[in-house]
């Protein structure tokens, strides 16, 4: 009697678990479908140099504010965020022009709330999808200034 129990039991547990994958299996194809249905919105290429002067090219979305030309870096220690830090010279291929530009991180509360609330009201749908999987209150937004300006002021 006791192998029958634990054979039933053993089967709840299998049949539970199977529902749990599908549930999440679900939730996350209805992510990536999302995500590639949604319109991408403004994408831009931003190039940065590792410490032995190999190019880095990485996707990104971008935000103007009257401060300037922000990006979002989804965790503070993103390979590009730590390439600026290393090397605050980049270059940022936009509307098909490539311009160089001088890069800060700038991990301030105010501020990544208001870049956070621009690329929301920019990105949409498509944001608030990538914010189910990355934690926003964790992200560094970083301001490009043109290079030819030759400063890289971190306030709004």
């Amino acid at each position: 009697m006791p192998l029958a129990v634990t054979e039933v039991t053993r089967r709840l547990l299998l049949s539970r678990s199977r529902l749990v994958m599908i549930g999440v299996g679900s939730v996350a194809a209805l992510l990536v479908v999302g995500a590639g249905v949604v319109e991408k919105g403004e994408i831009v290429k931003l190039t940065t140099w590792d410490a032995e002067g190999h190019d880095q090219v990485t996707e990104l979305w971008v935000v103007d504010l009257p401060s300037g030309i922000w990006l979002r870096a989804a965790v503070p220690r993103s390979g590009w965020v730590d390439r600026i830090r290393e090397n605050p010279e980049v270059s940022l291929e936009r509307d098909g022009a490539s311009r160089r530009y001088l890069a800060a991180p700038v991990p301030d509360a105010a501020l990544r709330a208001r870049v956070n609330r621009a690329m929301a009201v920019k990105y949409g749908l498509k944001d608030r999808l990538w914010s189910k999987i990355s934690d926003h209150g964790e992200s560094v937004p970083v301001r490009l200034v043109p290079a030819d300006d030759g400063t890289v002021a971190a306030g709004p």
